[in-house]
């Protein structure tokens, strides 16, 4: 397991990209670190590590429990019985989670893995979460660039479908696990302090430059103009019904329930559709405009030729991009303005893979 667990951190470039997003902007917080671990760390833990912690952080003093089902008042009574003796004497406590450090300028990370493609990923905070109302118009926008593994996208239609770039391009309004192999978010993953991604997976090396420049100039524009007003609506009237497929049985069903709970939300999926109702269109608009954050961003990029990537991006040399099919007329007259488009400045770092690992 320790070795299964060692090569999906060191060659699972896409996911990794993506780890590290969340490791880089929540640096110094309790949501940093990679979900998989370390290889150095994971090579120091024992059996009776992973048991000594299970012991103090699982007991029936910090259990949460969903039922459903025809269940008699006699199965509940000895469900509570059994349940009880669960650790009975360990009494978990868990430190107040503080605020994260927000960045103070755009931050780009680049590990080198020597391969001919590359993964990006990259996000900013958002002061809120699903308890707000201000989550929905950022749900919804997000939705329109692009759900997960979906073809309907912004983002995948710019990229996979006019330009041929890559197999997906999506984005994502809070934190996302995907729910095995399925399109849909995994339960059991509520975070106080969320974020906004937008994961561009690999493409060739050369067309790097090109992809952020494409999604740098994008999000300024819907930073100034916000949605229309049929892509609002279209995109909210979609949500309002994909809500409904994300539990696909009673389990899912009761850890989305307990998700939302943990947000103060009732009546899963009720109180989602509920939300994303309630915002009218020029509401909405503004609370998309004020979530994107330009300044605050960290980018990630996990693949092979870096060097040639920082040099790009410190210079603001111009990259057009490789075709291996010639687009259409008008694709290839948006792409004037793009190239065009001038990178943001920022902070650089460029690591290794091994290097950023020794180093987090």
């Amino acid at each position: 397991e320790k070795e299964r667990l060692e090569n999906k951190i060191l060659y699972r470039s896409e996911d990794f990209s993506r780890d590290v997003l969340v490791e880089k902007l929540f640096s110094g917080h309790p949501y940093a670190g990679l979900p998989a671990g370390y290889p150095y760390t994971l090579k120091k833990l024992s059996g009776e590590d992973l048991k000594a912690w299970w012991e103090q952080s699982f007991s029936v003093n910090n259990m949460h429990i969903a039922v459903s089902g025809p269940v008699s008042p006699d199965q509940q009574d000895r469900l509570i019985e059994i349940l009880s003796e669960f650790h009975p004497r360990s009494h978990p406590s868990f430190p107040e989670l503080p605020q994260p450090d927000l960045p103070d300028t755009i931050h780009y990370i680049l590990i080198d893995n020597g391969s001919d493609v590359s993964a990006v990923c990259l996000g900013w905070h958002l002061p809120f979460n699903r308890s707000d109302r201000e989550f929905y118009p950022s749900w919804i926008f997000s939705s329109y660039l692009g759900e997960h593994r979906t073809f309907y996208g912004h983002l995948m239609k710019e990229l996979r479908v006019k330009r041929g770039f890559n197999y997906g391009d999506y984005a994502y309004g809070e934190h996302f696990v995907q729910n095995h192999y399925s399109v849909f978010p995994q339960p059991g993953h509520p975070r106080l302090y969320q974020y906004f991604s937008i994961w561009i997976r690999p493409l060739k090396n050369q067309n790097v430059p090109f992809a952020l420049r494409l999604v740098f100039h994008d999000l300024e524009n819907f930073r100034k103009n916000g949605l229309d007003s049929l892509s609002y609506v279209q995109t909210k009237d979609f949500l309002i019904s994909y809500i409904n497929l994300y539990a696909r049985n009673q389990a899912d069903f009761l850890s989305f329930s307990q998700d939302y709970a943990y947000y103060g939300l009732e009546d899963f999926p009720a109180s989602a559709r509920q939300g994303l109702d309630s915002t009218d269109y020029q509401t909405g608009q503004d609370m998309i405009k004020n979530a994107i954050d330009l300044h605050r961003m960290v980018v990630v990029v996990v693949g092979g030729d870096t060097g040639s990537l920082e040099k790009i991006l410190t210079e603001n040399l111009p990259a057009s991009p490789l075709y291996t099919t010639r687009p259409g007329a008008d694709v290839l007259k948006r792409d004037q303005a793009i190239e065009a488009y001038p990178l943001p400045s920022g902070m650089i770092e460029r690591y290794g893979t091994l290097d950023f690992l020794q180093k987090h």
